[in-house]
């Protein structure tokens, strides 16, 4: 499939910064595979036009090998010279744009009529500019129509999906794009005409060229047009997300310490002054520090009174095994039996920290084992932990 001489699963002709930058990491076949299950299923045949426009070399074409879906009619476009390029030698009959996507979007554009039942398929590039991740080799010189701007340009291919106005559109987008509210906000034109009819997660791991050390939760969606009455982020809290390897997970099944305390700095000031770094979501706490010795921009002033709760982000941060796919969430805590080990949390954060609290006593194995397992129960969820 896909020629013999390209394998349009793998990027060969770009390297890390150019993989970061047109945020260019191809889709592993099997998720080509379960799209065309979910095409077939929804009816999609004869007569529709399927379009991929960030499509490298052209993975998504296979498509057009699946029996069913031989009779559509296929689109690619990718802003990447030498990616349409291999893709044109492996799929002839796809007509090719080479264009940004993101720049006087219209049907036309690409030469899809107004009328054409239309599928956008494909692993549109996401590039967050403000994340620290590769902060050192990332730009934002791509040029983007103003309606469709935002911090990613993930998030941007999915409002120039809406504005296609896309009977379904089947893609792989970072789960973040839903679950964090901020994302959910700055893409909400695209999600109120949109329902999710479809998904799978599955870790970032698994695109050929990635950090083997820290992956975070992609989503294999399929979203079916519906004007004005399409997911709200109640919607998203309490969707039950399904992962590839069979596990399930839901925003509404867990409580968050993040509720509790300040998540950013604020004018508010106490004494004693304790500094903490400011809070994103799991991941971006394995990557940043928690007690601070001196004042920062991302300086958090902890209230003395709440203390525990961030000596619990400082234990989370120490001792928590998070599944890939929890990675984006806030810190999980267990409310009703956070009173029983409060004590125990700050006595272990407290010793680990001598530079902030001066030389506090080693805490036994009992107490470090109480809090191990009070993390390993907050992971759980609610749901398996009123099931036990």
């Amino acid at each position: 499939m896909g020629g013999d001489n390209v394998d349009v699963n793998v990027s060969r002709h770009l390297g890390v910064v150019g993989r970061v930058n047109l945020g260019s990491f191809y889709t592993p076949a099997k998720y080509v595979r379960i799209a065309s299950e979910w095409l077939l299923e929804h009816g999609i045949g004869d007569g529709w036009t399927i379009a991929d426009l960030s499509c490298g070399y052209g993975a998504f074409f296979e498509l057009s090998e699946v029996e069913g879906l031989h009779g559509c009619r296929y689109v690619g476009n990718d802003i990447d010279h030498d990616a349409v390029k291999k893709a044109k030698a492996a799929f002839p009959n796809v007509r090719f744009c080479e264009c940004n996507a993101l720049v006087d979007v219209s049907r036309e554009k690409f030469g899809i009529g107004a009328c054409d039942k239309l599928v956008i398929v494909g692993n549109p590039p996401y590039n967050d500019v403000t994340s620290q991740i590769n902060q050192t080799i990332k730009n934002n010189s791509i040029p983007i129509d103003s309606d469709l701007r935002t911090r990613d340009i993930g998030m941007s291919s999915l409002l120039a999906y809406d504005k296609l106005k896309a009977e379904y559109v089947l893609v792989l987008h970072p789960l973040s794009y839903m679950i964090k509210k901020a994302n959910f906000s700055a893409t909400q034109k695209f999600f109120r005409n949109y329902e999710l009819v479809e998904h799978v997660v599955f870790s970032s791991q698994e695109f050929a060229g990635t950090s083997k050390l820290a992956g975070f939760p992609v989503v294999v969606a399929m979203y079916r047009r519906k004007d004005g009455n399409g997911l709200s982020y109640a919607d998203v809290f309490r969707t039950w997300f399904r992962t590839v390897e069979g596990k399930s997970f839901s925003l509404s099944g867990f409580d968050y310490v993040t509720d509790e305390i300040d998540k950013y700095p604020g004018k508010q000031r106490y004494t004693p002054e304790i500094l903490f770094y400011t809070m994103r979501d799991i991941n971006a706490l394995r990557r940043s520090r928690t007690f601070l010795q001196e004042r920062i921009a991302n300086a958090i002033d902890v209230n003395p009174e709440k203390l525990a709760y961030y000596c619990y982000v400082d234990c989370f941060k120490r001792y928590a095994e998070v599944p890939y796919y929890l990675g984006n969430f806030n810190v999980p805590f267990v409310r009703a039996e956070f009173a029983s080990i409060s004590n125990d949390v700050t006595r272990v954060s407290m010793h680990g920290h001598p530079e902030i609290f001066g030389s506090k006593q080693e805490p036994d194995a009992c107490t470090v084992a109480r809090v191990k397992q009070y993390i390993a129960k907050a992971l759980q969820g609610k749901e398996t932990n009123n099931a036990n």
